[in-house]
């Protein structure tokens, strides 16, 4: 790829950040995959990307986002879960694989005065524990689906993150990142997290 045109290509998303509490057994997961051979398993934040888009979220959009996630996790309890192990596909760009989020991915989801910067909404919503490529399903091997640990969450923030591919590196693995200021989802009733 051309060096120039490879230092220009930034990937947009908006993502779902979980509290820190449950990342210790996430990160563990995250560290199995690398250990299987997942090159992709530290290519991505511990985040879950809800939409691809074209330009970053205004602080107040970010704000109605997160309002709107609360609302939607009151039908259970205030808390996101996970399920297993799930992937997401982004077209032509990067596939995201790991824990399986309990929390729908709607256009309705996203502020009105920032829908037209959605390019892709991302379902389902997946905690990406490795970025794999896209003709790959390790969705279907038992033994990775069984590693995927359970856990749920009240506390988590959503923010803009850009993602640029390295000159140096795996192509298709290697990035650098930066996450924008956070804003954290409406308290609700208590904020805890479990891992079974």
């Amino acid at each position: 790829m051309d060096t120039y045109k490879r230092e220009k290509e930034i990937y947009r998303y908006i993502i779902l950040v979980p509290h820190r509490d449950i990342m210790k057994a996430f990160g563990e997961f995250r560290e199995r995959l690398f250990a299987e051979g997942f090159t992709g398993a530290h290519s991505f934040p511990s985040a879950a990307p809800l939409a691809e888009v074209s330009r970053p979220f205004s602080p107040e959009e970010l704000k109605e986002l997160a309002g709107n996630i609360r609302m939607q996790s009151k039908e259970n309890d205030g808390k996101i879960r996970s399920n297993g192990t799930g992937m997401v596909r982004c077209p032509g760009k990067l596939s995201f694989f790991g824990s399986l989020l309990d929390l729908p991915v709607k256009e309705s989801l996203f502020p009105q005065s920032a829908r037209d910067k959605v390019l892709n909404a991302l379902a389902p919503l997946v905690l990406c524990a490795s970025l794999v490529h896209s003709d790959a399903n390790p969705v279907e091997k038992d033994s990775i689906r069984e590693k995927a640990p359970g856990f749920s969450f009240r506390a988590a923030s959503v923010a803009n993150l850009s993602i640029r591919p390295l000159e140096a590196g795996a192509p298709g693995y290697s990035f650098e990142w930066r996450i924008g200021q956070p804003v954290w989802l409406p308290k609700s009733r208590e904020e805890v997290f479990t891992i079974p």
